[in-house]
């Protein structure tokens, strides 16, 4: 009896022993989430209020109430503070000078600049995180007294999430444009480039940096009208990443591209609606190679010498890449081609085919839908077919 008590003691000590050490593991294991520190602008139709609470610390207003705010950040703060940005002003902008990396939450604000500022700069070479609030509805414009790049301009790397609405229009030059990548992420909900002089999106680092300089999408709905340069512009050699998605391409205006980069296009899923009704331009245009392996691409082509997607050899004065390659893995393709001289698939270089469907219909002069000056090669379940509809 004495042998069985004993071991039912040490079993007992045992388990408490155990019970302990759990518990001190999961104290170990707690991770404190520090309090977003939040600030607040408002703006009021002429005036404009900002709250900065007092553990902002280092960051300043040099603006007053007047509505074309200024917030800067001292340089040797390193802790990321959230702006919180609503209201509505005809004559205001906000400029964020920041040597941190910021997120910018737009809560259902209706900004249009009147002076030389654009809308929103976000001065800072760090990650910008731009939240479109849920259910609210955002629109910035600018003026022709603008002098940076864009209604909505950073120099740092952009990433946009949220489930809300942003509506651009841009009067000088592009409508939203970041010095280095753009990234759109899976939560976000519309973007609506309602007209820019420019670009309806650029992005690109003027050193050409790969790891920094391109624009992926991998979710939302982006739609572009009365866009006079290109939709999308990934410049100085910049990449485009289309994972998801949905972008509505409409190119209009001569010569114009509805996703151009200057490198390389990959798509890997995603939806994309093209509408390519300007003389000489091009619905997808990479300048150097571009890869199709998910998703789909549906559209028409009615521009005179247009095309839906170009695989281009970029020459410059002094340079001539080795570009025009296009490849096919799996993105589903279907363009119609009413316009005259209208191409669907043009490679300056090879189109190389493995699998997918390419589903090309137009005119009898455009027949056989698709150009490869150094051939075209399709093996595998690829199928290129072509309809003549006069």
């Amino acid at each position: 009896m004495r042998h069985v008590l004993l071991l039912a003691g040490l079993c007992a000590l045992a388990f408490a022993c155990t019970n302990n050490d759990e518990d001190s593991n999961n104290e170990e294991e707690q991770i404190t989430i520090p309090t977003p520190i939040f600030v607040d602008i408002t703006f009021n139709g002429t005036t404009a209020d900002v709250s900065i609470p007092e553990r902002a610390v280092g960051l300043t207003c040099t603006s007053g109430s007047n509505t074309d705010v200024v917030l800067t950040l001292d340089e040797s703060i390193t802790t990321e503070y959230y702006y919180r940005v609503k209201g509505a002003s005809t004559s205001g902008s906000l400029t964020i000078n920041s040597p941190y990396k910021l997120t910018l939450l737009l809560a259902g604000l209706d900004l249009t600049s009147t002076g030389t500022e654009p809308a929103i700069h976000i001065n800072s070479g760090k990650r910008v995180a731009l939240i479109l609030q849920e259910k609210t509805v955002n629109t910035l414009c600018d003026n022709v007294l603008n002098e940076k790049k864009g209604t909505f301009y950073t120099k740092g790397h952009l990433e946009i999430q949220g489930g809300g609405v942003l509506n651009i229009t841009g009067k000088v030059r592009h409508a939203l444009a970041a010095k280095e990548y753009l990234q759109i992420k899976k939560s976000t909900g519309y973007i609506n480039i309602l007209g820019a002089a420019g670009d309806g999106i650029h992005c690109g680092k003027a050193d050409g940096d790969p790891e920094n300089n391109y624009f992926k999408i991998n979710g939302g709905t982006l739609t572009f009208s009365n866009v006079e340069g290109d939709l999308i512009d990934c410049d100085d050699y910049g990449t485009a990443y289309i994972n998801g998605g949905t972008l509505n391409l409409d190119v209009t205006n001569y010569d114009a591209k509805g996703l151009k980069a200057d490198s390389l296009i990959y798509m890997t899923g995603g939806t994309i609606n093209l509408n390519v009704a300007g003389d000489e331009s091009c619905g997808i245009q990479s300048n150097y190679a571009a890869y199709f392996s998910g998703g789909n691409i549906t559209g028409t082509v009615s521009g005179y010498n247009s095309n839906g997607i170009k695989g281009n050899n970029l020459k410059t004065t002094t340079t001539v890449f080795n570009g025009g390659y296009l490849y096919f893995s799996g993105t589903n393709i279907s363009l119609s081609l009413p316009g005259t001289l209208a191409i669907g698939i043009n490679a300056e270089k090879t189109i190389e085919a493995t699998d997918g469907t390419v589903s090309l219909q137009g005119l009898g002069i455009n027949e056989p839908g698709y150009k490869a000056k150094k051939g075209i090669t399709t093996s595998g379940s690829a199928i290129f077919k072509w309809e003549t509809v006069e």
